[in-house]
C-alpha cells in the first residue's frame, strides 16, 4: 500500500455484511484508523477480525486533532478515516481532516460505501433524480421552521437526518411549513427493526408518533407542488 495517504471509507450503516471488499482490504493495510467514535470502530474492526491503532476525532476535537493526523500522513503513514456509520464528512466529522491533509499535501483517496441518504432516495418512490440533501436541522424550532421555510419551496424532495427524541416534532413543521405532501420515514436502515413509513406528511406524522420512535431517522419530503409518480 502506497504511504501518505488517507483513505476516506464508507462504513455500515447497520448492517455490518455491507461493508464493501475494498474497504477491508484497505483497513487491513493502513497504519492506523482515524475514527469519530472509539466504540463503534472497535466494533467494526473486531468483526473484520483487524487490530489497528484507533486515532478518535469529533466535532469538538476534530479541529485541533486534524493537524496531528496530517502530520503523521506526511511523515509516511497512511490512514483510514471512518465516521460512526456511513460516509464521513457527510454530517459528520471529517472535512477538517480531509482539508488539512489537503494543506499538507497529503494524498485523499475515497473508498466509496453505504449512504442512508442514497439508500433511503433509491426506495422512496418519489423520482429522486435530482434531490436537495440537508442532514440534520437546527435544534431551536424557530431556526428549524425558518429553514424548513427554505428548503422545502424547491422542486425536489429533502433529505433530512433526525434523531427519535425529535422526530414528531420535525415532522410536525414539515407539515405546517411544506403542506400535506409526500413522506418516506426510513428509521433503523438495514437493521432487523428497519420500518419504511410512507405516505401524506399528516399520515405519516400520525403514524410515527403513535409508535415508540428509536433508532435513527432518514426522512425524504416530497419537491413543493410535485404529483406521485403514476
Amino acid at each position: 500500500m502506497q504511504k501518505n495517504i488517507l483513505y476516506v471509507i464508507g462504513t455500515p450503516i447497520g448492517n455490518l455484511k455491507d461493508i464493501t471488499f475494498r474497504a477491508v482490504e484497505v483497513l487491513r493495510e493502513v497504519d492506523f484508523v482515524v475514527a469519530e467514535s472509539r466504540e463503534r470502530a472497535l466494533k467494526l474492526l473486531s468483526h473484520l477480525d483487524i487490530g489497528k491503532p484507533i486515532f478518535t476525532i469529533n466535532t469538538f476535537s476534530e479541529a485541533n486533532r486534524a493537524r496531528t493526523v496530517a502530520e503523521q500522513l506526511s511523515r509516511g503513514k497512511s490512514a483510514a478515516l471512518i465516521t460512526a456509520a456511513g460516509t464521513p464528512a457527510i454530517s459528520d466529522p471529517g472535512d477538517t481532516v480531509v482539508r488539512k491533509c489537503y494543506e499538507a499535501g497529503v494524498e485523499v483517496r475515497a473508498v466509496p460505501g453505504p449512504s442512508a441518504a442514497v439508500a433511503a432516495l433509491s426506495i422512496s418512490g418519489l423520482s429522486p433524480d435530482r434531490f436537495l440533501f440537508y442532514g440534520f436541522l437546527p435544534l431551536k424550532t424557530g431556526k428549524k421552521r425558518k429553514i424548513l421555510r427554505e428548503i422545502l419551496s424547491g422542486p425536489y424532495p429533502v433529505v433530512l437526518f433526525e434523531s427519535p427524541r425529535r422526530i414528531s416534532k420535525t415532522l410536525k413543521v414539515v407539515l405546517e411549513e411544506g403542506g400535506d405532501r409526500m413522506v418516506v420515514v426510513c428509521r433503523e436502515m438495514t437493521k432487523i427493526h428497519e420500518e419504511v413509513i410512507r405516505g401524506l406528511a399528516s399520515e405519516v406524522l400520525a403514524e410515527v408518533s403513535a409508535s415508540d420512535a428509536r433508532g435513527e431517522y432518514t426522512v425524504i419530503v416530497d419537491g413543493k407542488g410535485r404529483q406521485e409518480p403514476s
